[in-house]
């Protein structure tokens, strides 16, 4: 009888742990995931827009498949030139340091995102996690009017693997000035000359 009532009290237990640990349903407004052989952490931002981390080749060539036409990298120190081979992909690199957030960084993707022309896009990193994280949460901000706070969400419990030691992420979002930015963007002449060179870094 005692034994009985152990299991009772086990599977009751169990039973609350189990609903206790049902995760609430993923934003809708949030990017979504794809499975795509050979592209790591892949989602949809947009139907135009997508995210992830380092492409393989195999990853370049259903990217390819899928519709993607230019790729921008946001590695410092690798370029997917052998990745990209045998494929009419574009290929744009934006070189960003994860422990020095540059506002020129952000106006240079922007300015690439706005040409539709070169459409649909994907962004991506090494992990795909906290530097096309920014410039997802920066899009987010810049050009679908999201608040800070929003954007900072959805990159740090999106699911995307951000790496919580790079502080200065958080903080250039909540500093950053959208409406010179967005200005900085529309004007077509060099980025050194818009007077937006504001850099966070991670100290």
């Amino acid at each position: 009888m005692k034994r009985l009532i152990v299991l009772a009290l086990g599977l009751v237990a169990a039973c609350a742990a189990a609903e206790n640990s049902v995760q609430p349903p993923r934003p809708a407004h949030w990017a979504q995931p794809i499975a795509l052989e050979g592209v790591p952490n892949l989602h949809r931002i947009t139907p135009t827009l997508y995210r992830s981390e380092q492409p393989t080749a195999l990853g370049m060539k259903n990217l390819e498949k899928l519709g993607v036409r230019t790729i921008i990298n946001l590695r410092a120190f690798n370029d997917d030139e052998k990745e990209a081979r045998g494929t009419n992909l574009r290929t744009e690199r934006t070189k960003i340091l994860t422990w020095r957030v540059d506002d020129r960084h952000v106006i240079e993707v922007l300015r690439m995102l706005r040409n539709p022309g070169n459409g649909p896009f994907l962004i991506h990193c090494q992990h795909g996690a906290d530097r096309t994280g920014l410039i997802t949460a920066m899009y987010r901000m810049l050009e679908q009017d999201w608040s800070a706070d929003d954007a900072l969400r959805e990159l740090t419990e999106g699911g995307y693997g951000y790496h919580s030691m790079w502080r200065n992420i958080p903080r250039y979002l909540r500093s950053a000035d959208v409406d010179k930015l967005r200005a900085a963007i529309a004007d077509s002449t060099d980025v050194s000359s818009t007077g937006s060179t504001r850099t966070v870094t991670d100290n």
